[in-house]
């Protein structure tokens, strides 16, 4: 489904991503770790075309992204939730919902979405800006799963969150992944990202350091300690 293939990235003088490789499956759900600043939200903007590559191909059914405007990626199947939400504060959720489509869901779409965050349809003409840290983050998944994607980028989707919405955002990436929606995750909390995925990229200094299973990483918790700085209990 989706290909990194030697993945080069700059910010200007700074060579961000340095020969990243990385595959996704169909119905896959992927984590890429790694500590602060080592490229892991730089890997997912350059997948969705916002920050240019410099080298290295990335390919997704059979697409070569890297050769495509930005604009059209996410009308190939991809729904990207940004870390910190980026939701329309002024907006208020139905029309943040429905941002990204050419005319309005149907009730059967819409049923869906409310089936799996409820609040959100309590809160449907509610400004983006007066909801809490957890509310805006389901809004931005909901955003990204009216759109039917096959694969869904997540940054970071628990940081900030409280614990008890923690879980309830864990089960709705479960739950969109057994309806066969890809995932790619980048998260910090360790737990969460074994707990939600089945394979795992380690990234340091802009390359993969190292892929695995995540039963493997909880077998072999030295990789995890060596790599992230965690230790699993």
């Amino acid at each position: 489904m989706l290909r990194l293939e030697n993945l080069h990235a700059h910010y200007g003088k700074s060579h961000i991503l340095q020969g990243v490789n990385l595959r996704i499956e169909d119905g896959e759900a992927v984590a890429l770790l790694g500590r602060n600043g080592v490229g892991k939200t730089t890997t997912l903007r350059t997948i969705m075309g916002l920050t240019p590559p410099s080298g290295g191909a990335i390919t997704f059914a059979n697409v070569r992204l890297d050769q495509i405007p930005a604009y059209k990626i996410a009308g190939l199947g991809l729904g990207y939730v940004p870390q910190g939400r980026r939701i329309f504060s002024s907006l208020n959720v139905f029309d943040n919902l429905c941002l990204g489509l050419p005319g309005t869901p149907d009730a059967a779409r819409l049923d869906e979405i409310f089936e799996h965050f409820p609040v959100l349809k309590e809160r449907l003409n509610q400004e983006g800006g007066t909801l809490s840290g957890g509310e805006q983050q389901m809004l931005a998944i909901a955003r990204c799963l009216i759109m039917q994607p096959k694969l869904l980028l997540l940054d970071e989707p628990t940081e900030g969150i409280m614990p008890k919405l923690v879980a309830t955002l864990r089960n709705e990436i479960r739950a969109a992944n057994k309806k066969g929606i890809s995932i790619l995750l980048v998260e910090q909390n360790f737990r969460i990202a074994l707990a939600l995925c089945t394979r795992v990229y380690i990234m340091e200094k802009g390359v993969i350091s190292y892929e695995g299973t995540a039963n493997e990483l909880r077998k072999n918790p030295d990789i995890a300690h060596r790599y992230l700085g965690v230790a699993i209990s």
